[in-house]
């Protein structure tokens, strides 16, 4: 921990750390508590705190674990993968009802496996824990039933009221007053498309209005429906290809338990993780300046910004309204030659790089050098504050060139040497 940046770290957390308990996870439901520790260690490891260590937290673990779409980095909860791990076996009661181990649950269970049971008798095993699970998911908002589609073949392994193989949902709740007067409810896809009349398996004829307006429903929707000579198979409705994935599913548990933090986290492949992870922070308010220090109820004796000392400390003063940082973003636009725009906070000077009429990758370039920026006034300031020598203003800017060189250099494609991206970086075919 102690050798890695934040981004070395967050790296590790998404690769490691996030991987390590899957074989333990990929059957059994993990306790609460023992969920809680985890994620405990991974956010100290996350913060650089030795376990057990009292120090601040600046960002909600919350916020780390919430998807990249919705603000966060973009981690994912182990909550959401042992719950992905565990329905990937429902998924595959469904999808491969022919195997051994569909065959053993069934002779245990039923032909259904018993998913439709509210409770079961004796000590709980490994599959009615996971059908529970299944259930509780479905309590929170994620039916994981409404993830699963049929895609017909022949019709002959699908059942035509109970399964939902059409795109409109299931049809015994489409058309209840229909299933109500059905004689034969497990009848197949492939048997009720044959016979000479959607009503002949009716148990009697159709009376009144809100029965013949289901019928004629029903009729237009089974009139698109064409049987080819396959089998029917299931499909995953969360992932383009089909298939099943534990990443899709557990996106959307995510989503239900993490609200959004903030708009879609940028990400600029042109600069280094931790410079990325600095500008999110900064997005989000979620550095320790001297005004959010003084807001968690910490004694501090001087909330004044240590570099311009005209205005207090915040994130917002800090990298968009002190003079400092007004000095070289002026810089910065005049080296990429466009109109320099005075932006008081993240939200502004956002609104201002998206207007600027520059080639999409430049444009990318651009904000990556921004990022370079912020990552040299923090490290300014903490020098500041913390260095017994007085460290040098002049040599920001050099630095954010210089920095922002070998971070665009290495990690494009594009070749360009030292003088183009001093003179005309804006020119640079990426």
């Amino acid at each position: 921990m102690k050798a890695l940046s934040i981004g070395g770290r967050l790296t590790l957390l998404k690769s490691v750390l996030g991987s390590i308990p899957i074989f333990h996870m990929s059957i059994f439901r993990v306790p609460s508590s023992v969920l809680n520790m985890l994620e405990s260690i991974r956010s100290h490891f996350f913060n650089g705190h030795e376990l057990g260590s009292n120090k601040a937290t600046w960002v909600k673990w919350s916020r780390v674990l919430t998807a990249i779409d919705h603000g966060g980095l973009g981690v994912s909860s182990l909550y959401a993968l042992n719950r992905g791990l565990m329905v990937k076996w429902f998924w595959r009661f469904y999808s491969q009802k022919t195997s051994l181990w569909a065959n053993v649950i069934k002779a245990i269970h039923g032909e259904d496996g018993n998913v439709d049971k509210a409770h079961y008798i004796g000590g709980r095993t490994c599959w009615t824990s996971i059908v529970h699970e299944v259930k509780v998911l479905c309590s929170q908002g994620v039916n994981i039933l409404d993830c699963m589609r049929l895609k017909l073949g022949d019709g002959e392994n699908t059942n035509f009221w109970k399964d939902n193989w059409c795109s409109g949902g299931i049809l015994k709740d489409l058309f209840p007053r229909l299933y109500a007067i059905e004689s034969c409810k497990l009848v197949n896809v492939c048997t009720k498309l044959n016979d000479p009349s959607l009503v002949s398996s009716f148990r009697r004829d159709v009376r009144g209005a809100a029965e013949q307006i289901q019928l004629d429903n029903l009729s237009d929707m089974i009139s698109l429906v064409n049987l080819v000579s396959m089998a029917d198979r299931w499909v995953w409705n969360l992932d383009s290809s089909g298939d099943f994935s534990v990443s899709s599913i557990r996106k959307v548990i995510d989503e239900k338990r993490f609200p959004s933090v903030c708009s879609k986290t940028r990400r600029v492949k042109y600069v280094s993780i931790k410079v990325n992870v600095l500008a999110w922070k900064i997005k989000i308010d979620a550095l320790p300046t001297r005004f959010n220090i003084s807001r968690r109820g910490i004694d501090i004796h001087y909330i004044l910004c240590p570099v311009c000392d005209g205005g207090v400390e915040s994130s917002e003063h800090l990298f968009f309204r002190c003079h400092l940082s007004k000095q070289i973003a002026r810089k910065v636009s005049l080296w990429w030659n466009v109109a320099y725009v005075d932006v008081n906070s993240y939200a502004e000077w956002y609104s201002w790089i998206v207007s600027l009429r520059i080639a999409a990758k430049s444009k990318l370039m651009l904000e990556g050098v921004f990022y370079t920026m912020w990552w040299q006034l923090w490290t300014y300031r903490n020098k500041l504050l913390f260095d017994d020598k007085v460290p040098s203003k002049t040599v920001i800017f050099d630095s954010v060139v210089s920095s922002s060189f070998y971070g665009c250099r290495f990690r494009s494609k594009a070749l360009f040497s030292w003088n183009e991206w001093l003179k005309n970086p804006y020119l640079i075919v990426l």
